[in-house]
């Protein structure tokens, strides 16, 4: 995968400008807040790219672990997101916003797979912006205690997908697979929603993203222990749904082979 150095903001010349974007640009509003021209985005799954949390912000009193991107580990990793059209200038101008701690690296068309019902992938040059991490260096940036991930980050990005599934009848389980195809979900994960016990007043979709959360194999487990923020660090016991039978007689089971002890989750543990 070619990469380019972004910090002096190069201005491309030639065939049409694509970014794929993989976090909160799949949705319209966060992503017409950066790009005001870019109404028109298309589903796409893109091979080669790993996706994950581990993109960590300032380290200022308010910190929090965004989701990034690197080059894939294995051959059969790849992530969903949209793409969608850009002018020189625009692209120029992301490369600004992006120059600190990030690459942008282009993405072979043999890598992208149309999930809008298109045939092809059209013509030109597509573009992600991956983070200057090397893979050793992610276990370093992963969520903790002082970089949680937080709802109001991760509401964005689900609603995306959730705006993708509703526009185009091809794009069936997007979300799901947002969520099979997003590494490093962690226990340190807090509810930063204004007024969270009524979060439909300042996020609409509230319900649909809390159940395709707790649908989603990877977070279905860490819905429940989900802190409030601020943060609390006291014992607690996570209020979940009634167990079917046979899952609440395993569970009271003694701990063994196999029914080992459940391990407290990382708020318990503490940082």
């Amino acid at each position: 995968m070619e990469c380019i150095d972004i910090s002096g903001g190069g201005k491309p010349a030639g065939p049409q400008q694509y970014i794929f974007g993989y976090g909160s640009l799949i949705e319209d509003a966060s992503r017409l807040s950066t790009t005001p021209s870019a109404r028109d985005a298309w589903p796409v799954k893109v091979g080669g790219i790993l996706r994950g949390w581990w993109a960590r912000g300032a380290a200022s009193g308010l910190t929090t672990t965004f989701l990034g991107a690197i080059k894939a580990l294995k051959p059969d990793q790849w992530c969903n997101g949209v793409i969608y059209a850009v002018s020189a200038e625009d692209l120029a101008a992301t490369d600004r916003r992006e120059s600190a701690g990030y690459q942008r690296c282009r993405i072979p068309r043999d890598q992208i797979t149309m999930l809008d019902g298109s045939a092809s992938v059209p013509e030109g040059d597509f573009w992600a912006y991956l983070n200057l991490l090397q893979p050793k260096d992610i276990t370093h940036n992963l969520p903790s205690a002082q970089f949680p991930m937080v709802q109001s980050y991760v509401d964005i990005c689900v609603n995306g997908c959730l705006q993708v599934e509703g526009r185009y009848r091809t794009a069936t389980g997007f979300t799901a697979d947002f969520f099979a195809t997003t590494d490093q979900w962690s226990g340190f994960w807090v509810n930063d929603r204004v007024y969270p016990r009524r979060p439909f007043i300042f996020q609409p979709n509230a319900g649909r993203i809390d159940t395709a959360i707790k649908a989603a194999p990877a977070t279905k487990n860490l819905y429940y222990e989900i802190e409030i923020e601020p943060a609390s660090w006291e014992q607690r016991t996570p209020v979940r749904p009634p167990a079917e039978p046979e899952a609440a007689a395993a569970e009271a089971a003694e701990p063994g082979p196999d029914h080992p002890k459940p391990a407290r989750s990382a708020w318990q543990r503490g940082g």
